[in-house]
């Protein structure tokens, strides 16, 4: 009886267990948002970077003190500031 009891607890344990998307790799994440360059600094979205929800869409970072500065933006300006992150090069160096 005890065995049955505990293989029914591992059962439902297993079954609550998921694995967690904050670890995806920088490609998956840049993949996953509606721009490729970060529109604060131009360089290349990580996972790292973060992300924040704007019109309905994903808009991804290259570092984490970008987020903050994107909120800071009116609705016009986070417009012109992906516009322009389309057509960057990527320059932006964390090194």
């Amino acid at each position: 009886m005890r065995n049955w009891f505990y293989a029914t607890v591992l059962a439902a344990l297993a079954a609550g267990c998921t694995i967690s998307s904050t670890d995806a790799a920088p490609e998956a994440t840049a993949q996953a948002t509606l721009n490729d360059h970060c529109p604060i600094m131009g360089g290349d979205v990580t996972s790292k970077g973060g992300t924040a929800e704007w019109n309905g869409k994903t808009v991804g970072f290259c570092c984490p003190g970008c987020a903050p500065k994107w909120e800071a933006l009116s609705d016009e300006q986070k417009a012109e500031k992906l516009a322009a992150a389309d057509s960057a090069e990527g320059d932006h160096d964390h090194s």
